[in-house]
């Protein structure tokens, strides 16, 4: 498994790359639709980089607080939620993380769970009440466990790194395309053409670019984060030695979602144990999580036992 969690890294920062010159080949594309020339698609690229510097410098000054206020997560102690904070200690221990990540609670019936955390040091686990109130302690631990796998593998520091440069394209491609719309590149791309074949074709590729960078980074991103979600299954089994107990939790939690009783938006969205916008799990190209009955038959398998059938009712 360790080799796959190595692979799966390698993988990312090859994904962060090209992520990276998507925005830039967006920023440039930007600026030479609105420019009319070629020496306009540096200062594209200059903007675009910059963009996402700014973005990327939030998220490293505060990010996690953004995220865990989205979601009306609250802080506890040991005094307050004490199985759930002894539980978040025993598979601290397990992964060796090198400090013991803050524990949130998230007051919804809904039951679930997300980790954030530029790096280990700085790591958050934040659970819904629901999940504390419908869960065993063998299914809480899973789920925790599967949590601590995230922070452990360096996802989350991957899901915030690659959010961002993702969210940079999405925002720089929407303001590029609604002001083409509107008129402004429109007249520029009619200089161009009276003022050369060469130039026309290359603003109606930089349009062609402008308006797939969004969908071929979010499909990018999408894979990835499909298998990082096996990955730390097979860390939370090996950390609890007890495949089953996320198998179970799996189940009650992708049963149980509610996106009107729980505090989501996209952006959290895919960080969440089970995503609360598909519960059911998606095998398409924009699923950001595995079908949750895969994700559960190779848990089951890991236990050295049949899947069994999913409760009814």
């Amino acid at each position: 498994m360790w080799e796959a969690v190595a692979a799966n890294k390698r993988r990312s920062a090859w994904l962060i790359f090209i992520l990276a010159l998507l925005l830039a080949g967006m920023g440039g594309a930007l600026g030479l639709l609105f420019g009319g020339a070629p020496e306009t698609a540096a200062y594209g690229v200059f903007i675009g980089l910059a963009v996402w510097g700014v973005l990327l410098l939030i998220n490293m000054m505060g990010g996690e607080s953004v995220l865990l206020a989205s979601a009306s997560a609250r802080e506890v102690s040991h005094e307050d939620a004490p199985q759930l904070y002894n539980i978040v200690e025993e598979m601290r221990l397990a992964a060796a993380l090198p400090a013991m990540p803050r524990v949130f609670i998230i007051e919804t019936p809904v039951p679930n769970a997300f980790a954030v955390g530029l790096k280990p040091e700085r790591a958050c686990v934040a659970v819904t009440r629901g999940l504390l109130e419908r869960l065993n302690r063998d299914e809480l631990q899973g789920v925790i466990a599967h949590e601590i796998g995230h922070i452990s593998n360096r996802d989350t520091l991957f899901m915030t790194l690659a959010g961002v440069t993702l969210g940079a394209i999405v925002l720089l491609a929407d303001f590029g395309i609604r002001t083409w719309l509107w008129g402004g590149g429109r007249r520029r791309s009619s200089d161009s053409r009276n003022g050369g074949a060469a130039m026309a074709v290359m603003m109606a590729i930089a349009l062609v670019l402008a308006i797939l960078a969004p969908i071929l980074a979010r499909l990018l991103y999408f894979a990835c984060s499909r298998q990082r979600e096996y990955l730390a299954d097979a860390s939370a089994a090996q950390f609890t030695r007890y495949p089953a107990g996320l198998a179970n939790a799996l189940r009650k939690i992708a049963m149980q979602q509610d996106p009107k009783q729980i505090p989501v938006n996209r952006v959290v969205a895919p960080m969440y144990a089970v995503n609360p916008l598909a519960a059911a799990g998606s095998a398409s190209l924009f699923g950001t999580h595995p079908p949750t009955e895969e994700r559960i038959r190779r848990l089951m398998e890991m236990q050295g036992a049949a899947p069994e059938s999913p409760p009814t009712g």
